[in-house]
């Protein structure tokens, strides 16, 4: 597979230090240590321990199935809206899913709520039937302030229209193992729980949990989504470590 030609111009001193930087991945085999996740590629500290970015499609797409079942679940039972409720890294994809795929049909309409001004909060409020909403509190760390407010008022907001017994099992967490959302969760008795994967930050997340979770609900085929990239990542890995492209 050949990628499309890619051609660029730079001033002269901008050009000499890019191709300084190029050539020193080269003759440091910077690609093949990035993808072993040596952090002397950096500093030496901690930046291995946050490169699970590289090998998240292989992961989610041994776990296709989990995506499925939601999105058949969510369908059956015939929620209207899906609201996800996060800030920074956690909204971003939900938020370009939402304005890419629009609403898809059969399935709930997806909002993103990652403001905490008020007129934003009851602007979006007015646009859902709680009694048919989805609520997704999405938090890596778990103890973000704004997702944390968001879940609190929404919890309440729903509980008031369908009642105590029900109320959890219209919210999902996605968030990292042994986070305070997930006590929280486990407490309100939340219908479903996702774990975020600990190695990757919040603004490389787009195809983990936190972003294809999100995006089954609201109908997104995500194997079918995932498995192209596939052919893109062993493309940029090091020759002795591409795994076979499937079919």
């Amino acid at each position: 597979m050949s990628l499309n030609k890619l051609t660029y111009k730079l001033p002269a001193n901008l050009a000499s230090a890019v191709n300084a930087a190029l050539a020193d991945w080269k003759s440091n085999n910077k690609v093949a240590r990035l993808w072993a996740k040596d952090a002397s590629v950096w500093t030496g500290a901690d930046e291995g321990n946050w490169l699970g970015w590289l090998t998240i499609v292989d992961e989610q797409l041994a776990n296709a199935h989990l995506f499925k079942e939601l999105a058949a679940e969510v369908k059956k039972r015939k929620f209207k809206h899906v609201i996800l409720l996060g800030m920074g890294g956690s909204s971003l994809c939900p938020e370009v899913m939402r304005m890419t795929f629009g609403k898809i049909a059969g399935f709930p309409e997806m909002h993103v709520l990652d403001s905490t001004d008020p007129v934003q909060i009851k602007a979006i409020e007015k646009k859902l039937d709680l009694k048919k909403t989805l609520c997704i509190v999405s938090s890596k760390s778990g103890s973000t302030l704004e997702p944390n407010i968001f879940k609190q008022y929404f919890f309440a907001r729903v509980k008031a229209k369908v009642g105590v017994d029900k109320v959890g099992s219209h919210f999902i967490a996605v968030t990292d193992p042994g986070s305070k959302m997930q006590q929280v969760a486990e407490g309100d008795k939340f219908w479903k729980i996702f774990a975020g994967v600990p190695s990757i930050g919040g603004r490389y997340s787009a195809l983990s949990n936190f972003g294809m979770v999100p995006a089954a609900a609201m109908g997104l085929d995500v194997p079918n989504f995932s498995r192209p990239l596939m052919k893109w990542s062993p493309l940029a890995a090091p020759q002795q470590q591409r795994t076979k492209i499937p079919a």
